[in-house]
């Protein structure tokens, strides 16, 4: 009986080259969502290692890069050593400013940027505070502008503002030095985009927390109530939710 040879030796070649081309972008899908899915179960540090896979794959996808750096920021409450707290920051934004490099026209890598600088306040001084947050406001807005309904870029915006109307005398003399002159800050504008983030994701308990928080601070103490109560009837998805 005659054996022919070559298409054994033809299926075999076949095998080795596929078997030796890179991963394809779907398989990077698959470990995002695998990812995600182990954030929702609060397994932080399994799903930074799910997404450095991908990294590895691709260390050019902006997704990947923008999920770790939201990762990292994640963690930065999660840990107790300030010097730990400090080096998950820096990890974050490094990953947020890369995502921005290689995707200027993402939103949600705009506004990774944004949070990245604010984790970084934390561990900075004041002039530096005052810097960085000059370049948070212009990254939330920036996303926020490329999508109306980014409710990460929204918060920011509500919280610069808040922040930024209620300086003491110390830091807003260095924000007149840093901006030129004191930036267009206002509670009514906090407050708005504190409206509009909720709108955006009406199930994060965060936006609705924070926005009782600032009617409370504000002196709105029964609006803050009726915000409180629906906070209570919302259903946590993380443990800092919780």
């Amino acid at each position: 009986m005659k054996v022919n040879f070559i298409v054994p030796a033809l299926l075999s070649a076949t095998f080795v080259t596929l078997s030796c081309l890179p991963a394809s972008g779907q398989d990077i899908s698959k470990l995002i969502e695998k990812a995600d899915k182990l954030d929702l179960q609060e397994e932080k540090d399994a799903a930074i290692q799910t997404l450095k896979q991908a990294e590895q794959i691709n260390p050019h996808d902006p997704r990947v890069l923008i999920r770790l750096s939201q990762d990292y920021s994640d963690k930065v409450d999660l840990a107790t050593d300030r010097s730990q707290k400090q080096s998950f920051a820096k990890l974050s934004l490094e990953y947020a400013k890369r995502a921005v490099q290689l995707a200027p026209d993402n939103s949600d890598a705009h506004s990774a940027l944004s949070v990245a600088y604010g984790r970084m306040t934390d561990f900075v001084g004041n002039r530096t505070k005052m810097e960085y947050s000059k370049i948070i406001k212009s990254e939330a807005e920036r996303a926020v502008e490329l999508n109306p309904k980014n409710d990460d870029a929204l918060f920011v915006l509500a919280r610069w503002n808040l922040d930024m109307s209620t300086l003491n005398p110390i830091l807003k003399a260095i924000a007149q030095l840093i901006y030129g002159q004191m930036p267009p800050a206002s509670q009514d504008k906090a407050l708005e985009y504190f409206r509009r983030s909720i709108a955006a994701a009406p199930q994060r308990i965060r936006y609705r927390a924070e926005y009782a928080k600032a009617l409370e601070q504000l002196g709105r103490p029964q609006e803050a109530k009726a915000q409180w109560q629906k906070v209570r009837q919302l259903k946590p998805i993380d443990s800092a939710e919780r």
